[in-house]
């Protein structure tokens, strides 16, 4: 959240990003008047007067990762996820939050997954942004209107390697092939990209290296999981080579972002397979060849989060928040993007800071069409009951703090 104030003066601000408070340092009066170095407050009569101020809210600053699954049997998602997202761009322009959103995707290299052609040499590997085709590594305010955006995310979300792996399985099958003998396996191998998911590993990899500068300090970071199976595709309960490593915990996900941006305000967002119905949907694609599974990891790493940020919520007396656990058999997501964006629109303000707790003379006046706002003065704290809608105009009359 972004305050614009008039005069042109500096003041301390505590930014409540995503609905996610994080916490003010107190803010002390110096009895020796360093303001008055800096202009920021006159002295009279033994009081510093800080001069009135009007707060304009705007949109924050946010990072959304997608990592989206880009094995067989995910065209149909993808298609559904770019077909709904213009609601989604549409939303974050009308709050007009500070938008960067990236793309990586489930592949993750290993002997077994070496680069090749179908992963464009390992650029669609191991947690590398996907190149837009504009140039860009991710999505902005920057890049075009409405339509553009909509045509950049459109080619981001939607695989040509996810479509040229489900083309060559309904050839193979078609012509009666076998698909147990070693030739399907090689020719696999060439015409798709891994079949060994491993989103949560993809996600660790970008929060641990912030690949092209994505990750801004000062926004809030926020992961929407696309995936119909789990961390590597629940094999992990009955195969030994496919045992999960540290990087493909949930829980280990979240607890990483939060030590690698101690203050960062951060979310997850998993569109998975989350029940028994939708997984026989998904076990009867691509000829029964290809299995859906419960994205149980990722589920863990939203769990993990909330965790983490209600804890800290519940040290300020904040009431907690949520995080979407998204269907990804539902015949429509717009829904479901719109509680997304509830929770990544940015820095929403609910709270700002004064120079000294109990101010003297002041008077702080809220303009908004939502009768519902109120606040009181906490300490140093302006507190209000809600988070301020883009637009709210806060007057904050002078006021003195004595010595």
């Amino acid at each position: 959240m972004r305050f614009i104030t008039r005069p042109l003066f500096i003041f301390a601000l505590c930014a409540y990003m995503l609905g996610l408070l994080v916490a003010c340092n107190d803010v002390k009066f110096s009895q020796k008047f360093d303001c008055e170095k800096d202009g920021t407050c006159i002295v009279q009569n033994g009081k510093a007067i800080y001069p009135a101020q009007k707060i304009i809210v705007e949109g924050g600053k946010v990072d959304v990762l997608i990592v989206n699954d880009n094995s067989a049997s995910m065209s149909f998602e993808q298609k559904r996820m770019s077909e709904r997202f213009n609601q989604f761009i549409q939303n974050l322009e009308h709050k007009a939050v500070n938008y960067r959103i990236a793309f990586t995707t489930t592949d993750i290299s290993t002997s077994q997954n070496a680069p090749r052609a179908i992963n464009e040499n390992g650029a669609l590997q191991d947690g590398r942004l996907i190149a837009l085709t504009n140039g860009k590594k991710y999505l902005s305010k920057e890049d075009g209107d409405i339509n553009a955006k909509i045509t950049l995310f459109k080619n981001a979300i939607e695989r040509n390697e996810t479509i040229k792996c489900e083309n060559f399985i309904n050839s193979w099958v078609s012509s009666g092939k076998t698909v147990n003998d070693s030739a399907y396996s090689s020719e696999y191998y060439n015409n798709c990209p891994s079949g060994d998911e491993r989103g949560v590993y993809a996600a660790h990899l970008v929060a641990k290296n912030n690949p092209d500068s994505f990750l801004r300090d000062d926004a809030d970071f926020h992961i929407i999981f696309l995936a119909d199976e789990d961390e590597r595709s629940e094999l992990y309960r009955s195969n030994p080579s496919y045992a999960l490593e540290d990087m493909d915990l949930g829980k280990s996900l979240a607890q990483v972002i939060r030590t690698t941006y101690p203050s960062k305000s951060f979310g997850v967002h998993p569109i998975v397979t989350g029940m028994e119905s939708c997984l026989k949907i998904q076990n009867q694609q691509m000829n029964g060849l290809v299995n859906g599974s419960y994205g149980t990891e990722y589920d863990k790493a939203r769990k993990e989060a909330l965790a983490i940020m209600n804890a800290e919520r519940s040290q300020k007396g904040l009431p907690a928040v949520k995080m979407v656990l998204g269907d990804i058999c539902s015949n429509d997501y717009s829904s479901q993007l719109k509680d997304i964006f509830d929770n990544v629109v940015g820095a929403i303000v609910d709270s700002h800071a004064l120079k000294c707790s109990n101010p003297q003379d002041i008077t702080i006046t809220v303009n908004t069409s939502d009768s519902s706002v109120t606040y009181e003065l906490v300490g140093n704290v302006i507190k209000f009951n809600k988070k301020l809608p883009v637009g709210t105009e806060v007057s904050i009359s002078s006021y003195s703090c004595p010595e």
